[in-house]
């Protein structure tokens, strides 16, 4: 599954809408339990685990392609 689709499921928008450049001021339905789910989502999806530091600078739809590279994800 890619990360456009995992953005998407997790905060209901568009498939389309995610972009790098998204950021989570602009998404209303980015709270602590959805970054957690997304979080959840994103580790299962690639096999890998984010370190704590990855998971609270993740503001972006570009900040969690970077922790993905980071850990060793194929995106």
């Amino acid at each position: 599954m890619s990360i456009e689709k995992i953005f998407a499921e997790v905060f209901g928008l568009p498939e389309s809408t995610i972009v790098d450049s998204l950021v989570l001021t602009e998404i209303a339905s980015w709270d602590s339990l959805a970054h957690m789910i997304l979080i959840t989502r994103l580790e299962d999806n690639y096999a890998i685990q984010l370190t704590g530091d990855q998971i609270a600078d993740m503001r972006s739809v570009a900040d969690a392609r970077k922790a993905l590279v980071a850990q060793g994800a194929t995106i």
